[in-house]
C-alpha cells in the first residue's frame, strides 16, 4: 500500500493504488452492503425525531410546575449553603447597622438608613461573579447544568435576600419607634433597589466584579450623602408620587431583567464556544 505524494499530506484519507484495490475487490464482493429502503429510513427519521429538542422541550413542558418549582428551590437552596458565610455575616452586620441608625436618628428614621438598601445586593455580586473572576467557571460547572443557570440561581438569592433585608429593617425600625410600618418608605427602597440592581449588574458586566461593587458602592454612598446633605433634596425625595415611584421601579426592573438577558445569552454562548471565562471581565 502506497500513499500519495507530499502535495497530499493534509489528506487524512490515504487511497489505494489501482492495482491494490483490483486486488482486494473481490475480497469486497463477499460483503454486500444492502441501501436501506425508503420506509426504513422514514421509519429512522420518525424515530430520532423523538429525540430532537423541540420534542424534549414538549415533554418537559409536560411536567407539573409543581416539580419545576421544587427543583428551583432546591437550586436556590444548594447556592444558600455555598455562599461564603462572610457575605451573611456582613448582611446581619447591616441589619443590625440600620437599626441602630434608624432607632437613634434625630431625623426621618427611614431616610436615615436609605443608603444601606442596595448594599447587600451590590456584595451579593461578588459571589454571582466569583467563578468568573477567580477563573474557576469550569470547575463549577462540573456540578451544574450550564454557566447561566449557576449565576440567576445566585442572582435570585441575592435579590431575594435583599428584598426581605428592606422589609425586615422597616419592621425592626417600626416596632421600635412604636409606629405603623411605613408603606411609602418601602416603595421608595425597593424603587432604589431595583435601580440599583440593574445598574451595579450592568457595571458587573463590564468589569470585573471587585472593581464593580466599589465603583458602585462609592458612587452611591456619594449621591445619598448628597441628598441627605440638602435638605431641598430630601424633601424633594420625600414628596415623590406613588406613581413616580413606581415609573421608576418599572424603569430599574426593566433594566435589571435585561442585564440578565444578556448575561444569560452572553455565557451560554461563551460556553457553547469553548472561550474562556477568564477572559470576560476586561
Amino acid at each position: 500500500m502506497k500513499s500519495r505524494g507530499n502535495g497530499d499530506e493534509l489528506n487524512p484519507v490515504t487511497e489505494l493504488e489501482i492495482e491494490e484495490y483490483n486486488e482486494i475487490a473481490s475480497y469486497l464482493d463477499e460483503y454486500p452492503v444492502e441501501f436501506p429502503s425508503e420506509m426504513e429510513i422514514d421509519k429512522t427519521i420518525r424515530i430520532l425525531d423523538t429525540y430532537m429538542p423541540d420534542h424534549m422541550n414538549a415533554h418537559l413542558k409536560q411536567k407539573s410546575s409543581g416539580n419545576s418549582v421544587k427543583e428551583l428551590f432546591q437550586l436556590v437552596y444548594g447556592e444558600v449553603a455555598v455562599f461564603h458565610k462572610s457575605y451573611w455575616l456582613v448582611c446581619s452586620t447591616l441589619l443590625l447597622f440600620g437599626y441602630w441608625l434608624g432607632t437613634h436618628s434625630t431625623t426621618d428614621p427611614y431616610m436615615s438608613v436609605l443608603f444601606i438598601v442596595p448594599v447587600p445586593f451590590v456584595l451579593g455580586l461578588l459571589e454571582v461573579f466569583k467563578g468568573r473572576d477567580q477563573g474557576l467557571m469550569e470547575i463549577e460547572l462540573t456540578c451544574k447544568i450550564t454557566a447561566q443557570q449557576l449565576m440567576l440561581t445566585r442572582l435570585i438569592v441575592v435579590l431575594i435576600g435583599n428584598m426581605a433585608f428592606v422589609v425586615l429593617l422597616n419592621l425592626l425600625i417600626s416596632s421600635e419607634k412604636d409606629v405603623s410600618i411605613s408603606w411609602s418608605a418601602i416603595g421608595l427602597s425597593y424603587t432604589q433597589l431595583m435601580i440599583a440592581a440593574g445598574t451595579s449588574l450592568w457595571l458587573a458586566m463590564r468589569v470585573r466584579g471587585g472593581t464593580a461593587v466599589s465603583i458602585f458602592l462609592i458612587v452611591w454612598f456619594a449621591l445619598v450623602w448628597l441628598v441627605l446633605s440638602n435638605p431641598e433634596l430630601k424633601t424633594l425625595l420625600q414628596s415623590i408620587q406613588p406613581t413616580v415611584l413606581i415609573a421608576m421601579a418599572l424603569c430599574g426592573v426593566l433594566l435589571l431583567i435585561s442585564q440578565i438577558y444578556e448575561m444569560a445569552r452572553k455565557y451560554t454562548s461563551q460556553t457553547e464556544r469553548g472561550y474562556s471565562f477568564d477572559t470576560d471581565h476586561g
